[in-house]
């Protein structure tokens, strides 16, 4: 409905001026002013926003009567209001936010109407000239200047540059050869240069790797020591089933740092021990302390300084080998 309607509107212009007046005669028509035209056009404004709040204020009949507004020296042109008329008729059985929205539309279109019969204003050229004058006598309209001592320099690179390919160019002409030997040689050239930038890339990898290496080996030794120190207080408050327990991943933290598993602390002691050699003296060894720790730890059972003993041997053992 709504677009139907803005169709309308654009069809039904509210100026017929010239060669498109109207076919109403002028005799039927209501002779009005400038001034009597744009006080209507402010009225159905009026009216046009009233009928967008309400559609109770949404009365054709107040719309008014068609015009023909003489303008001074001029013949005039003819104004019809049929289509604001039926745009409040169509707009008393719309919802609120339809109704509101074609109201705007006619607003519009009466503003544009009202902008239309507002005299234009003359410019004053003699005062634009001044302006334009003044504008164009700034510094970036005067190319009259003298270059300066960079653009002269810059110049006379150009100039030797292009003397210098002209006589290779001439010289190329006489010696064909000279062609394939400067592809060649440019060629030969970007090889070497790609060449060094790739050993560049190469030492500077085994230098980071190398770098990553020894920060991974501080860390794991830095890890080593905490569950160690750990280890040492819970021994030397009697907790020996805490110092197994801290003995047991301190050995696990080592063996990790020579890269044998991937961290992981989802993973039980028992696939430690799968993740290993089986008949390697590190499994062996490794393979005591877990049974050891999982009696204690896991078993609940107490635990002694003789444990804790056997348990850091264990471990010494593991890191040597």
């Amino acid at each position: 409905m709504l677009a139907a309607l803005g169709g309308v509107l654009l069809s039904c212009p509210a100026l017929h001026a010239g060669g498109d007046r109207a076919t109403v005669s002028i005799a039927t028509l209501r002779n009005s002013t400038i001034a009597d035209y744009t006080n209507h056009l402010r009225a159905l404004q009026s009216l046009a926003a009233a009928c967008g709040r309400s559609a109770a204020a949404c009365d054709p009949a107040q719309v008014g009567a068609d015009e023909h507004v003489t303008l001074a020296g001029q013949s005039g042109f003819d104004a019809h209001y049929a289509w604001v008329a039926d745009a409040l008729n169509a707009a008393k059985t719309l919802p609120d936010a339809k109704r509101t929205a074609l109201m705007a539309t006619v607003a519009a279109h009466l503003e544009a109407d009202l902008a239309d019969a507002r005299p234009s204003s003359v410019p004053d050229f003699a005062g634009a000239r001044r302006d334009a004058n003044a504008i164009l006598a700034g510094s970036e309209f005067n190319t009259s200047t003298e270059p300066s001592l960079r653009d002269r320099i810059i110049a006379f690179l150009y100039r030797w540059l292009d003397r210098l390919l002209s006589h290779v160019v001439a010289f190329g002409s006489r010696s064909p050869w000279v062609g394939p030997l400067i592809e060649w040689a440019l060629g030969a050239l970007a090889g070497a240069l790609l060449l060094v930038w790739a050993f560049r890339i190469a030492r500077r990898q085994r230098g980071r790797m190398r770098f990553e290496a020894d920060r991974r080996i501080e860390q794991t030794e830095e890890r080593v020591m905490n569950w160690m120190r750990e280890a040492e207080q819970h021994a030397a408050a009697g907790r020996f089933r805490d110092a197994v327990h801290c003995l047991y991943w301190a050995s696990i933290v080592s063996l990790e740092g020579r890269r044998l598993w991937q961290p992981d602390r989802a993973r039980t002691p028992r696939e430690y021990l799968r993740l290993l050699d089986p008949a390697a003296r590190m499994t062996v060894l490794l393979r005591r302390q877990t049974f050891s720790f999982e009696t204690i730890w896991y078993g609940l059972r107490p635990a002694a300084r003789l444990d804790y003993d056997s348990a850091l041997d264990l471990h010494r053992e593991l890191r040597s080998v």
